[in-house]
């Protein structure tokens, strides 16, 4: 695997990772949820200035070890161009399911940790089709 596909596979390990501590507390498994629009928003850019920042450094950390190493190859290319589009399928189709229960007694905390697991999730699928189809030809 080559270093730009392993910081693109390690980066979203650790947010979704970050993601199910979300969950875990939103499920009441340890922590305190959000309760409030200005928690859960805080909460989320608390999250996505973090990983903006790892982001970052291990773009740095990685082309400092190789000039183009954080630059995809053809092949690369191609593995994400793939799995960005599955995503994508995923993305829809679960944003879908959730305007179905959008309509179902919700409340609008619940529709928002709805269309982040969506989002998790799609990145999730997205992940595993980098994975599977790594060490196959195209």
């Amino acid at each position: 695997m080559s270093p730009y596909l392993r910081t693109i596979a390690l980066l979203s390990v650790g947010l979704l990772a970050v993601f199910g501590w979300h969950f875990a507390t939103v499920l009441g498994f340890f922590g305190n949820a959000p309760e409030t629009r200005f928690d859960f928003f805080i909460r989320l850019g608390v999250i996505m200035i973090g990983f903006l920042v790892v982001s970052g450094i291990a773009a740095a950390v990685t082309a400092r070890h190789k000039e183009n190493a954080i630059m995809p190859d053809d092949r690369e290319a191609i593995i994400v161009l793939k799995a960005e589009r599955l995503g994508g399928l995923a993305l829809y189709a679960g944003l879908l399911i959730v305007l179905w229960f959008a309509f179902s007694p919700m409340t609008p905390m619940q529709i928002a940790n709805a269309i982040l697991a969506v989002v998790c999730a799609s990145e999730f699928i997205k992940l595993l089709y980098g994975m599977a189809i790594m060490n196959r030809p195209l």
